[in-house]
């Protein structure tokens, strides 16, 4: 797996940026000096995708069975997702046990059951 440097930075300094939004309201708020903005919220749909949910669009893209290496890989990529290889493979191999969405092709390689995504 592969883990680009800009992902990395990006996402490290987001975390900070939101870090220091929210000290910066703590203050304000301390000394009472100013009114407080409502904290602007950036909307990126209604919900967010969970990672089972982006590694069947992974899976379909792919249109055929991939290893959770690969998985992990492509999620990072296509979508900017970082995720514990091992939770991952753990949250898709349960679902592919019920015979929801996934299957399992053998150890670690995970594809869709027919009509699943």
């Amino acid at each position: 797996m592969e883990i680009r440097d800009e992902d990395v930075r990006r996402i490290a300094l987001q975390s900070i940026e939101a870090m220091l939004e929210l000290q910066l309201r703590a203050v304000r708020q301390l000394i009472g000096s100013e009114e407080l903005p409502p904290p602007v919220r950036v909307r990126r749909g209604l919900r967010k995708k969970s990672l089972t949910d982006l590694s069947a669009e992974v899976l379909k893209d792919a249109g055929k069975p991939l290893h959770v290496d690969d998985i992990v890989r492509l999620l990072v990529s296509k979508f900017g997702r970082v995720t514990d290889r091992d939770a991952l493979s753990s949250g898709i191999g349960k679902l592919a046990k019920q015979g929801v969405v996934f299957e399992s092709i053998g150890k670690g390689v995970f594809g869709l059951l027919e009509g699943g995504e």
